[in-house]
């Protein structure tokens, strides 16, 4: 598994970032504030407590940070509640439910799919499961702690549980889906065009509009129209996807919030209202995420289709140019020999014709072998894997291109880390895939007036040899990263659109991964699996 659309911490993240925690600790607080309205008999026991969302979200960017949402907690007990009666109960029950945090977070992290946020239902209903379960925890642990110590609620504890565990479960259901989508680049990408949409901006004057008509005046008679909230998140849910289900039902929450202060009512209703919003959220989720996987789908399967017409394209290119390849490749070796055996050339011109000639077998075989490896692959996908010499292979992308970027009066470098092992790989294969980028990269390079170096890059990373292409053009922006690498309209004249995701098929049926970093240069990354095992000279996979 990859990350939940979230950065791995490089080796400087685990130097506490100071300004993040105190940033962290003043939003805590401000949610802790504005959540703390109808407390349960003095308790921290409130209809919807977005502030446990906050903490999950902080210890998936990284669990060492577990102190300082301790830290929060001991600080919200004193800002907004006042002295506490008994300051061993306060930071024993802080202490647990920072510990439930962790365990939430640890367990959103090892059994969602971390490649993209709530990416499918299964997602969706671990997510839910672990949420909902983590809440209740809290309410089992918050109301024993204070019970042992003879500071519990009068009455029978089961209620102020079920209260606690309704208004951590409506938080986390809410909130931890809108900051799971903001920490996934991806997703990220996707809000920001969201909030750009006319779609979004009619959904949320619907919600404003619906929440007046249920919560105005005499909106203590109204509860009963609730259900006509689910019309905008639904709306949202269906046209947006997951972006649009977390921003309207993040609008309604703070609308339903906004009602309940100004409306009056009892306690039980608010609760009550705090459940419907639950399910309110679930449904925008559920839909949001069936919709994203049916927008996945139909891309694969128009990506699958243009792939399997550059199939039947490469197959029947190779069958109509095999035989004048071959052709030509012995026109070549013929004009060699006449050429040898001619009278009256001066040696140096003669060493210079065959020279000539030899390129041209060389080219026309090698113009053979691409062909007929592609036309295996796009047949069978199948890889003869021999052991090359990634060296040899970068620098021979550098000697093809070279003369076209001089013409551009581009420069182009190769970094090759000395002693490379060798790499079990298909040499013809893996060497389209380095063409191709390259090739893109001065496209991209030339494009720009500042445009004007292209860096091959090659060393042994973590057990794989990783390769990068980088060049100083105009990068790869975070909203085209969900769909760069599916076939589709190529941005050049005559372009096919299928470059990019023939070279990540290659790359994945030889066991590693291609993908672009983006920022605002390009850069394109593959790696290898490097084995230390000895095997045989040949093997096909």
């Amino acid at each position: 598994m990859t990350n939940i659309g979230l950065t791995q911490p490089n080796r400087t993240s685990h130097r506490i970032p100071w300004l993040m925690g105190l940033g962290y600790i003043l939003v805590f607080l401000l949610l802790d504030w504005a959540s703390y309205i109808r407390p349960f008999q003095g308790l921290n026991i409130t209809p919807w407590n977005p502030q446990p969302a906050l903490a999950v979200a902080l210890l998936l960017l990284n669990r060492r940070w577990l102190w300082i949402v301790w830290v929060s907690l001991i600080t919200a007990e004193l800002v907004v509640r006042g002295n506490p009666a008994d300051w061993l109960v306060v930071l024993t029950s802080t202490a647990a439910l920072s510990l439930v945090y962790a365990a939430i977070a640890h367990s959103l992290t090892t059994r969602m799919d971390r490649a993209l946020a709530l990416a499918t239902q299964r997602d969706l209903l671990w997510f839910t499961g672990i949420v909902v379960t983590g809440a209740l925890l809290s309410g089992v642990v918050y109301i024993t702690a204070f019970s042992v110590a003879g500071l519990g609620p009068s009455g029978p504890t089961y209620e102020p549980i079920v209260r606690y565990w309704i208004g951590d479960a409506v938080g986390l259901i809410v909130l931890l889906p809108m900051l799971l989508v903001v920490m996934d680049p991806l997703r990220r990408a996707t809000l920001v065009e969201t909030l750009k949409s006319r779609q979004w901006w009619a959904v949320a004057v619907l919600t404003c509009l619906l929440l007046w008509v249920v919560f105005g005046p005499g909106g203590q008679d109204h509860f009963k129209y609730f259900y006509l909230l689910f019309v905008p998140v639904v709306w949202a849910s269906a046209k947006l996807g997951v972006p649009g289900a977390v921003l309207a039902s993040g609008l309604t929450q703070l609308g339903l919030i906004f009602a309940v202060q100004s409306v009056p009512n009892e306690d039980l209703t608010v609760f009550e209202l705090q459940v419907l919003m639950a399910a309110v959220t679930m449904t925008g989720l559920l839909l949001g995420v069936a919709v994203d996987e049916r927008t996945r789908a139909a891309a694969e399967l128009r990506g699958s289709l243009r792939m399997a017409a550059a199939g039947q394209m490469a197959a029947a290119l190779a069958h109509e140019l095999s035989q004048p390849l071959t052709a030509l490749s012995n026109y070549a070796q013929a004009c060699q020999m006449l050429v040898t055996d001619a009278p009256g050339l001066q040696p140096d011109h003669r060493d210079q014709l065959v020279e000539v000639m030899q390129r041209m077998v060389d080219d026309a075989n090698r113009a053979g072998n691409v062909i007929k490896r592609l036309r295996d692959f796009f047949r069978t996908g199948s890889t003869h894997l021999h052991l090359a010499s990634p060296t040899a292979i970068v620098e021979e992308a550098v000697q093809v291109h070279l003369r076209r970027a001089d013409a551009l009066k581009l420069r182009m470098e190769s970094q090759i880390q000395d002693n490379l092992p060798m790499v079990w790989m298909d040499p013809i294969q893996i060497a389209v895939v380095l063409r191709n980028l390259v090739t893109n990269a001065i496209d991209s390079a030339a494009a720009t007036r500042n445009g004007d170096l292209v860096v091959i890059r090659a060393c042994v990373t973590d057990g794989e040899l990783l390769i990068e292409v980088r060049d100083n053009g105009p990068g790869v922006g975070t909203a085209r990263l969900q769909t760069l690498f599916e076939a589709g309209p190529s941005d050049k004249p005559g372009g096919m659109g299928v470059g990019l995701s023939i070279c990540r098929a290659i790359v994945e049926a030889h066991g590693g991964r291609l993908w672009a970093e983006p920022g605002s240069e390009g850069c394109f990354r593959f790696t290898l699996p490097v084995e230390s095992e000895n095997h045989s000279e040949v093997k096909n996979a």
